[in-house]
């Protein structure tokens, strides 16, 4: 075990090493000047001596040895320009470690991780917008995710509990032109108002490999697509258009989280290939007012979770369903009251019986929300959520009828806005479920922020979507670093 650790401390103290001296190292060739200056001392005096010695050919040549030596000191102090303002100024790195204990019994590990983030976002001749948001995952020994791999350690066959990721939710092009503009690329959409709950916000699918996380814009995967927007009098107009889409990813094999449906059985899964009937698209049209705005929105989907099907004893089949979408969203300001809401209708949803053969059912979800600001550090929110299946029958499990939730969350600032609280409860229902989450943040100056998490949820009910995770209490601590 002592080997193993110290082997695991030894590669982490490389990796940090070597990245350390490449900062450094370029931290020192952009900060010296091309040309020192007595360096520049020198050429004059040598030419100044030359010019009372040599006649006029000489002189000539003279002059133009210090023409070439200016020329060649603007030439570097451009390709300093150029870097510093189209790669280094435009780029922020982060670095981060998230470390989580789950503090009943059993007590574990939950996240043992670095992240290392990279963002860049730049105007390019003044029409055209380019923008990336990737980030990549160590996840150590301990970490809920981490996997046993095997790796070559000095030319000797190794294995170690440790994994990798990555994920990417931004790489695009944005085109400006008058009143339009075209954005190709990865990208997250998103055209809900709810902060917790996948209304009207479906277009983009979700990363549940980490559990117990409430926040769906950390939650939201970015898929390739192609966005067109309009904007006129009569409001704003936006397309999208999906090629492949993409699915819901939940934790791998081999990772702590996983859990095999059929385990125990001879049953295989095989996905069906739809062919080119993997494209979605939508339209959007939204108008803002004096206080508020109101939005329509017609979306065709592919359903974010592959449907399962079992046509015979051993095999199931994992097939990609269609719905289509036709919802609105607004939101309106009272004073310091802001309320927002969205409703859809869904056709067809495609649910599961008990044998796993699949019925299809319309549905229709809508949400509420209010949220008031008491001051300006203060802010109270109140959402509340419905999912209702229409023509919903007893054959249909997993889903009942109606799945209410409600959230409730608090947001104070203190000491300048330098340390901020928060605390969510939500409460789902009919199998009943109660979530809390205690989180304060503290800014120690512009590059560095530590976090603390207190993450409980509370249910008895079987049937709950949390009921594997009733006994998952956890304390989460995150220092992160920007540059």
């Amino acid at each position: 075990m002592i080997k193993k650790i110290t082997k695991e401390y030894t590669m982490i103290k490389s990796f940090f090493s070597i990245t350390v001296c490449f900062l450094l190292c370029t931290h020192i060739s952009f900060s010296q000047t091309p040309v020192p200056e007595k360096k520049k001392d020198t050429i004059k005096q040598q030419s100044g001596i030359n010019l009372d010695m040599l006649d006029g050919d000489m002189f000539d040549t003279g002059t133009e040895e210090i023409t070439v030596v200016k020329n060649s000191t603007d030439e570097v102090e451009t390709k300093k320009s150029f870097w510093k303002e189209y790669v280094f100024s435009p780029s922020r790195l982060g670095i981060s470690y998230e470390f989580t204990y789950n503090f009943t019994d059993p007590t574990e590990v939950i996240k043992n991780r670095f992240a290392f983030r990279l963002e860049y976002s730049k105007f390019l001749f003044n029409n055209l917008f380019v923008q990336l948001d990737t980030k990549s995952f160590v996840f150590m020994d301990g970490d809920s995710r981490s996997r046993e791999l095997i790796y070559f350690n000095n030319d000797d066959l190794e294995k170690a509990n440790v994994g990798f990721g990555s994920i990417t939710r931004n790489a695009f092009l944005q085109y400006s032109y008058k009143q339009s503009s075209i954005k190709v690329g990865i990208q997250t959409l998103a055209w809900g108002e709810s902060d917790f709950a996948a209304v009207t916000d479906e277009i983009n699918p979700f990363d549940y490999r980490d559990p117990l996380n409430l926040n769906i814009d950390e939650l939201r995967l970015g898929q390739f697509m192609v966005g067109l927007n309009f904007y006129t009098s009569i409001g704003n107009f936006n397309t999208f258009f999906v090629p492949n889409a993409r699915f819901n990813l939940f934790p791998k094999e081999g990772t702590r989280f996983f859990q095999d449906p059929f385990a125990g059985t001879d049953i295989v899964t095989q996905e069906v290939d739809n062919g080119k009937n993997s494209i979605e698209y939508g339209f959007r049209w939204k108008k803002a007012f004096e206080k508020s705005d109101v939005s329509l929105i017609v979306t065709s989907l592919i359903d974010n979770n592959l449907a399962q099907e079992q046509v015979n004893p051993n095999l199931v089949l994992l097939r990609e369903k269609r719905f289509t979408t036709v919802g609105m969203s607004f939101n309106y300001a009272i004073g310091n009251l802001l309320i927002r809401g969205e409703n859809a209708i869904k056709f067809p949803r495609t649910y599961n019986t008990a044998s796993l053969e699949l019925i299809e059912r319309n549905a229709f979800d809508t949400s509420l929300g209010f949220e008031y600001g008491l001051n300006s550090t203060t802010t109270f929110t109140l959402e509340l959520v419905n999912n209702h299946i229409i023509d919903w029958t007893e054959d249909i499990v997993g889903f009942p009828r109606n799945n209410f939730t409600a959230f409730f969350v608090v947001v104070k600032e203190l000491m300048k806005n330098n340390l901020s609280l928060n605390y969510i409860t939500m409460y789902n229902g009919p199998d009943t479920t109660f979530f809390n989450l205690l989180s304060g943040a503290y800014k120690l100056n512009d590059n560095m922020t530590i976090s603390l998490d207190a993450i409980i949820p509370i249910t008895n009910d079987e049937q709950s979507a949390f009921y594997q995770f009733r006994d998952q209490q956890h304390l989460a601590f995150k220092m992160q670093f920007l540059f």
